[in-house]
């Protein structure tokens, strides 16, 4: 997750914010008046901690359901995308039960 702190709050928080790098793999933005003066990022781009690998890939299943989900566009009757997903998960769920 990529987010931005000010210096005055980064100073209090230093920290917990290396925490969330090391072991979230958060990237942190510092700025003073609105302009960004440094950024905190991991500092090796490999699993920095076993439960990251674990993590990782949790997201990558769900960005590929999330892909695999019909695309809607301003044209389609949104009650009708609906029907399609519900009627092909059936169809999954059917398969998979025998």
């Amino acid at each position: 997750m990529q987010r931005t702190i000010d210096v005055t709050s980064a100073r209090r928080q230093f920290g917990t914010l290396l925490d969330e790098v090391f072991y979230k793999g958060d990237i942190i933005t510092i700025e003073r008046k609105g302009k960004p003066l440094a950024r905190l990022v991991p500092a090796n781009t490999e699993s920095t901690h076993p439960a990251q690998a674990s993590l990782d890939s949790e997201k990558q299943r769900l960005l590929d359901k999330l892909h695999g989900l019909p695309t809607l566009s301003m044209n389609e009757d949104p009650t009708e995308v609906l029907r399609q997903i519900r009627s092909k998960r059936r169809i999954q769920v059917g398969k998979n039960a025998f």
